[in-house]
């Protein structure tokens, strides 16, 4: 199938080892004979075998490979290793991406790649015309806006939802403003095929919110290699099991969601005690305001890095903690715990049920951390309960999720 370029959309197609940006015609599934005309402007565009409401497309049973659109409008940090890695894990089905956001998409995980327009309408058509030019069988959604982008029109394609965490979620955002993402949701909800969610709590609220869609919990699994054995004898303790030269860890975007005043208020209490601990955190600055909150306390703000320098940072840390005031299910703590780092949580719903430590204000967060900063002990405790929980959130367990999803 040849696929003529979308005007304002860039694309490239990864094969010749490089990214290169197209401004003429992209053979995307060279193995297929036919041409799919799209025209070069979104203005009134429609998918392949659209109507205004009329049933979507279902999987084909006969189909020996399914395609996918991925959509996403924050192609960053979790949500785009969550995406590489549920095309890693599904190899037998065609992944399409349509993104923005800072990550690149790699030359070899997806079969085309695509950047989203400015503008909410221009993504919309957008969706629509690439899954139809695509002939996609599913177009999958990641995160609220994506959500919108995939499900304001109707597709020929089947649509899956993946919040990656509710923002209703949120208990901090007012009553009001929950309500509106509430009833944004449940709107939207009327055009979701299915709902991947990644907790028990999540579960919850698409049933609520999306009654008639297929609810599928597809577990998050770690982004990277799970260290074998003790790391202890890395973490050079003193006498007793305190560790000499202690680190507190927390990766996320800078942003209000990932409470870094919830973070610092802890540090702090932990340098009352151990006035040498140092505190890094792992993620872009997007909100300059909180950056410098962050850097006012002495912690160090790395910017965004790669999965390398993560897995130096983090598997040389004393302790991580995640303090999000809402998740979906985060791929840095399973990351943290694929290290062997101990790990510390902060109470939320994405947590529940899971046989992590959880804390519920920064005071019981540092002294969790105090004691894994100075027991042996403590911090092997807190390593087979981060262990327990990989045995239900790894490759196999997702891979037969995703069978379930896409078929």
């Amino acid at each position: 199938m040849r696929l003529r370029d979308l005007r304002g959309i860039r694309t490239f197609r990864p094969a010749t080892g490089r990214h290169q940006r197209h401004r003429h015609p992209v053979h995307l599934r060279p193995q297929a004979a036919a041409a799919v005309p799209v025209r070069p402007s979104f203005a009134g565009a429609r998918s392949r075998g659209a109507t205004s409401d009329a049933p979507r497309r279902r999987l084909r049973p006969e189909a020996a490979v399914t395609r996918i659109l991925h959509v996403t409008e924050c192609f960053t940090t979790g949500v785009s290793r969550a995406i590489r890695t549920i095309a890693q894990l599904a190899p037998e089905h065609e992944h399409h991406l349509l993104y923005t956001g800072l990550d690149e998409p790699g030359e070899s995980t997806f079969a085309s790649c695509r950047e989203l327009p400015d503008g909410t309408s221009a993504r919309i058509r957008a969706v629509r015309e690439v899954a139809g030019a695509l002939g996609a069988d599913v177009v999958h959604a990641h995160s609220s806006w994506a959500g919108v982008y995939a499900r304001a029109l109707p597709l020929s394609a089947r649509v899956v939802y993946q919040p990656h965490g509710y923002k209703l979620s949120d208990t901090s955002a007012s009553r009001p403003a929950r309500f509106a993402v509430a009833a944004a949701e449940s709107l939207l909800g009327l055009r979701s095929d299915a709902v991947v969610v990644l907790s028990p709590q999540e579960a919850r609220l698409a049933r609520r919110l999306t009654p008639r869609a297929q609810v599928v919990v597809v577990p998050n699994v770690p982004t990277l290699p799970v260290r074998e054995g003790s790391p202890e004898s890395s973490e050079a303790p003193r006498g007793g099991g305190e560790m000499a030269h202690p680190t507190i860890v927390m990766s996320g975007r800078v942003s209000r969601q990932k409470d870094p005043e919830w973070f610092v208020a802890a540090v702090e209490l932990v340098r009352r005690e151990r006035p040498d601990v140092r505190a890094v955190w792992l993620g872009s600055d997007d909100d300059k305001g909180l950056t410098e909150r962050l850097m006012a306390a002495d912690v160090t703000v790395t910017g965004w890095v790669d999965a390398d320098e993560v897995r130096r940072l983090v598997g040389a840390a004393g302790v991580y903690l995640h303090t999000a005031r809402y998740e979906g299910f985060p791929l840095s703590v399973l990351d943290a715990l694929a290290l062997g780092t101990p790990t510390l949580v902060r109470d939320i719903p994405a947590f529940e049920g899971t046989p992590l430590w959880a804390v519920d204000s920064p005071a019981v967060a540092a002294d969790r951390a105090l004691a894994l900063l100075t027991s042996r002990e403590q911090r092997e405790a807190n390593r087979r309960a981060g262990a327990q929980l990989l045995t239900t959130m790894s490759p196999d367990a997702q891979q037969a999720a995703l069978a379930q999803l896409y078929g």
